[in-house]
């Protein structure tokens, strides 16, 4: 169930839209089928993110950028994320991390944004199964069909003044690193055939 913002001062009217080149104008015209008398602001860069921002709500799609605090505090409608990835793999690169593990479930998810990236309330999860021979380009595929099922499920409740629902999901412990996605895209000299698979398979043309 929605619930409204409290001590809002400012009505709903415009929806900053954080996207890729190819996205952006496709969801922004979504977004004002969805509900044509709100303002959808195409944004590139947080850097472009307007200084006005009480009258406003967020949504990012699949954006590697951090929003400052400052602007996710300013904003009167809150902000949204939609990560590639399920609560279980918050961070960088779900993808390639959840194809060395060998899990067999995946998908996509719908939060709030908070100070620290992949961290705030989840709204909804999409979820699917990995084909047995998924690479790191079917998976990512795969999700970003999750990701858009996502945004056309809320597209209406996102160009609306309530919240989007609150689910009692946590995120996983483990954080995903470029780190960490760097250390998995080398193969040591010791490793078995086994595990240089296994990495081949997570990381594709990334390998080293």
């Amino acid at each position: 169930m929605m619930a409204k913002y409290k001590g809002r001062g400012a009505m709903l009217d415009t929806i900053l839209l954080l996207a890729g080149e190819a996205e952006r104008p496709v969801l922004a015209d979504r977004l004002r089928r969805a509900e044509p008398m709100i303002r959808v602001m195409e944004i590139a860069s947080v850097k472009d993110l307007p200084a006005e921002l009480g009258s406003a709500r967020l949504l990012a799609f699949l954006f590697p950028e951090i929003v400052p605090v400052a602007a996710l505090e300013g904003l009167g409608y809150g902000a949204y994320n939609i990560h590639p990835g399920p609560p279980d793999y918050p961070g960088w690169a779900p993808v390639s991390f959840a194809l060395y593990d060998g899990v067999t479930q995946f998908g996509a998810t719908l939060h709030e944004m908070a100070a620290r990236a992949d961290s705030g309330i989840i709204c909804d999860v999409e979820s699917f199964a990995i084909p047995p021979d998924a690479d790191m380009t079917r998976l990512s595929e795969l999700v970003y069909g999750a990701s858009l099922r996502l945004f056309e499920r809320w597209v209406e409740g996102v160009v609306s003044p309530l919240r989007l629902p609150r689910l009692p999901i946590p995120w996983g412990e483990r954080r995903c690193t470029r780190k960490g996605f760097a250390e998995l895209s080398r193969i040591p000299e010791d490793a078995s055939e086994e595990e240089r698979l296994r990495r081949i398979r997570a990381v594709g043309a990334e390998i080293r």
